[in-house]
């Protein structure tokens, strides 16, 4: 028999006494493998092991359908320096977990080779791409993103700086001007394209730019969801949705096929969503993150509604979630120093809507459907019965149209009172009697 629960696991980082504040919308956790993942604080880097138990018997809270995080210990830490002059505001990693980068809030970028030799992952510093140190910049966040054809190729940008700069190792190799104030980036593949796109949050729009252009004519689309601010992208496993969210608290879904809105979900977290992610075995799901300690799990287009009581709550506000690209596996970090593993998230979504309600939903969306259905026909009905009168009326008004037009109006005689034939008017016979 499967369980029908998610597996929670939490630890705390030993080699950590306290964690770096950094951007609000920074995300600095990834996971590598079910056993290993990084983290970031200050200008240093962390890689943690540690193990999976199984966990015989769980404890549930007052959440319906989602255990308390079951206590492990990491097996293993390891620090690395940076050599970053500022503090980390992000970490990012190729498709294939081969290569690993962190940025800093000056947007000078820490890339290095990442060996994942089955028991321990090694990391191994490969090159640094840093700011141009006779130019003043004021720090704020920064963002870098792999080439997903390509991990050679890194594009990087900065809140304040207002561009996009594409490297190829550690040479520059185009720069694209931003309008407004950049927040997120990330590389996708499109079925259309040969090489990969970049879709980039700016203030709250979504651009999507293709490289192979030229600087000036390089953004190929561009939507509005809102006028708030977007804090957060997540783009599905198979790039066909791209999901944005923000200080609206609203998911916004587009489609990368037809270009166009797919879903919103609306009022989904209490605070401004940070933290957004694609479910693998139900693509119509996805994970989001907010500002203060919870994550939820639910539809994108909103069928589901939104029940705060049913997310999963930790200890302190989240300072990154990473989710695998090809399992149900999230990985978040903490201010509090805590990281917490979800093996089989996708029972998330379970907690938050059970089977039995999930099949009541269906069966809710079918009645509705068919209570649709019902409703045409019943207006088809009614505007048959009201045009049958309506015909009727039209006839009844030729009928007497033809019967006006064969009668003489005012003071002339009708046809029918005509005499007939050889009958001569009264007016005549008076005459002759006369």
């Amino acid at each position: 028999m499967t369980d029908p629960t998610c597996n929670i696991y939490t630890s705390k980082v030993k080699s950590l006494k306290k964690t770096s504040p950094a951007s609000l919308i920074s995300n600095r956790a990834i996971a590598l493998s079910r056993t290993q993942s990084i983290i970031a604080s200050d200008n240093k880097v962390i890689k943690i092991k540690i193990e999976l138990p199984k966990i015989e018997n769980k404890i549930f809270s007052k959440i319906k359908g989602i255990p308390s995080p079951f206590k492990i210990e990491t097996s293993s830490e390891t620090i690395y320096d940076t050599k970053l002059q500022y503090e980390i505001q992000s970490l990012s990693s190729s498709k294939l977990y081969d290569k690993i980068s962190a940025i800093d809030s000056s947007g000078s970028v820490w890339v290095s080779n990442y060996n994942n030799n089955g028991d321990d992952g090694e990391v191994v510093y490969s090159y640094s791409i840093n700011y141009e140190n006779d130019k003043f910049t004021e720090l704020g966040w920064a963002g870098s993103s792999f080439n997903t054809k390509d991990s050679t190729i890194i594009a990087k940008t900065q809140f304040y700086q207002k561009k996009i700069q594409i490297y190829k190792e550690d040479q520059l190799s185009q720069t694209i001007q931003l309008i407004q104030n950049p927040t997120q980036i990330n590389y996708f593949d499109h079925e259309k394209s040969q090489t990969s796109l970049l879709a980039v949050t700016e203030f709250n729009q979504l651009k999507i730019f293709d490289p192979r252009q030229s600087s000036n004519n390089c953004c190929i689309q561009k939507f509005t969801p809102g006028t708030s601010w977007l804090y957060s992208m997540a783009i599905s496993s198979n790039s066909e949705y791209i999901a944005v969210g923000g200080s609206s608290r609203t998911v916004s879904v587009y489609d990368t096929k037809r270009w166009n809105n797919s879903g919103n979900w609306k009022n989904c977290l209490k605070y401004e969503i940070t933290n957004i992610e694609f479910s693998n075995k139900r693509p119509s799901i996805c994970y989001v993150g907010g500002l203060d300690s919870e994550v939820l799990a639910g539809e994108w287009n909103g069928s589901t509604g939104v029940d705060h009581f049913t997310g999963l709550r930790v200890d302190s506000k989240w300072l990154g979630l990473s989710k695998l690209r090809d399992e149900e596996y999230i990985f978040g970090y903490t201010g509090s120093s805590s990281i917490y593993y979800i093996d089989n998230c996708d029972k998330l979504f379970q907690g938050t809507l059970s089977e039995k309600s999930l099949h009541n939903s269906l069966a809710s969306k079918q009645e509705k459907k068919q209570q649709h259905q019902l409703n045409n026909q019943l207006k088809k009905q009614q505007q048959q019965q009201q045009q049958e009168p309506q015909i009727m009326q039209v006839e009844n008004d030729n009928i007497n149209k033809e019967s006006n037009e064969t009668t003489i109006v005012g003071k002339s005689r009708s046809i029918e009172g005509s005499p007939k034939g050889d009958e001569k008017h009264q007016s005549k016979k008076l005459k002759k009697e006369e």
